[in-house]
C-alpha cells in the first residue's frame, strides 16, 4: 500500500481524537501561538510552509492546488514561507502566486544562497529577490553551507544595507551539525534552520538547539514530520486518546506540537502543497502545547511503535 499524506491525514484522525473534538482540529477558530525572533522581539507564527515542491513551472492544472493552499495559509494568519533556488521553480512559481493574491507584503519571505563566491552569492541573492518581488528580503539563509565562507559576509553586508533583514544558514543532515555549531559560535547570525522531529530525528536537541537558545539565535525547524517510514508505521497504528490533551486530532498535528513546544523552536515549516493540509497544520499552532511531561510521553509513545 502506498502510503501519501492522504493516507496519512486521513488515518491520523483517530475515532477516540474525532469523538473528543467533535470532529478534527483544523486552524481558524484561534489565532494562531507566535514566538519571538530573539535578535528583533518581532513576533511570527510558530508554523509555516516549506515550498520545496512547488516547483510545477507554468503548469496551470499543478499550480491550482498551491494557489488555494497559500490563499488558505494567508486566510487563517501564517506568514512564515521557505523557499530556496535549489527547489526548482519554486521561486519563481511562489512570486507570482503570491503577487497574484496579492499577498507579497504580508509574507515573512525565507529564502536561500547555495554558490561559491562573493560575487556570485550575490547574483543569486539579487535574483531571488527579484522572483520573489522582495526588494528587502525577510530572512536569507545559506543552504545547507554551500558557498558559506563567501555567503555570511555578503549577507551582512546586505543587511547593513537594509537589503535583508535577517540572516542564516541551513542544513537538515546530522553530519554537519559540528560545523554548525562552529559556525553559530563563531558568527553573528539572527537563524538556523535545522531538521528536528519526533518521528526519528531529535539529535539536533542535544546540542544544537540548547546553543541556539544560548546565543539568542532564532530556531526554523525543517522535517518536523521525520523521515523515511514515518507515514507508513503511523498508518497502521491507533492515535492515542490522551492527544486531545495538546489539543491534537491528527498524526500531523501530533509531530508538529512536539516540534514547535520545544523553548528554543520560533517556527517549523512543514511542506504544504494543498489547502487541507494548511488548515491541518496550522491547527497545531493553535490551544495547548505539551509541557515537559507531555513531551516525554509522546517521545516514549513513538519508540514504543
Amino acid at each position: 500500500m502506498n502510503i501519501n499524506r492522504r493516507t496519512f491525514t486521513r488515518g491520523a484522525l483517530g475515532a477516540a481524537a474525532v469523538a473528543a473534538s467533535g470532529g478534527p482540529i483544523l486552524a481558524g477558530a484561534d489565532p494562531l501561538l507566535t514566538r519571538k525572533i530573539p535578535s528583533s522581539g518581532e513576533q511570527v507564527p510558530i508554523v509555516g510552509v516549506g515550498t520545496n515542491r512547488y516547483g510545477v513551472g507554468d503548469d496551470a492544472d499543478l499550480r491550482a492546488p498551491l494557489i488555494d493552499a497559500m490563499r488558505k495559509f494567508h486566510e487563517l494568519g501564517g506568514t512564515v514561507v521557505d523557499t530556496a533556488p535549489g527547489y526548482g521553480s519554486s521561486e519563481i512559481v511562489l512570486g507570482e502566486i503570491t503577487r497574484e493574491l496579492g499577498i507579497v507584503d504580508d509574507l515573512f519571505m525565507a529564502t536561500k544562497v547555495d554558490v561559491p563566491g562573493s560575487d556570485a552569492s550575490a547574483e543569486r541573492m539579487t535574483r531571488s529577490a527579484e522572483r520573489l518581488h522582495k526588494p528587502s528580503m525577510d530572512l536569507m539563509q545559506v543552504h545547507n553551507f554551500r558557498g558559506w565562507q563567501d555567503a555570511i559576509p555578503v549577507m551582512q553586508e546586505w543587511k547593513d544595507a537594509g537589503k535583508i533583514r535577517y540572516t542564516g544558514i541551513t542544513t537538515s543532515r546530522s553530519s554537519q551539525y559540528e560545523l554548525m555549531e562552529q559556525v553559530m559560535k563563531t558568527h553573528d547570525l539572527d537563524f538556523i534552520q535545522i531538521n528536528y522531529s519526533l518521528a526519528n530525528q531529535r539529535k539536533s536537541a542535544e546540542r544544537i538547539l540548547p546553543l541556539a537558545a544560548d546565543r539568542g539565535i532564532a530556531v526554523m525547524v525543517n522535517r518536523p514530520f521525520g523521515g523515511g517510514g514515518v507515514f507508513k508505521t503511523l498508518a497502521k497504528t491507533a492515535f492515542p486518546e490522551w492527544a486531545q490533551e495538546i489539543g491534537a486530532a491528527s498524526w500531523a498535528q501530533f509531530l508538529l506540537k512536539y516540534s514547535i513546544s520545544h523553548s528554543a523552536t520560533t517556527c517549523a515549516i512543514p511542506g504544504m502543497t494543498k489547502a487541507r493540509h494548511v488548515a491541518d497544520n496550522l491547527a497545531a499552532a493553535t490551544g495547548e502545547l505539551p509541557d515537559a511531561a507531555q513531551r516525554k510521553r509522546m517521545e516514549q509513545f513513538f519508540d514504543g511503535l
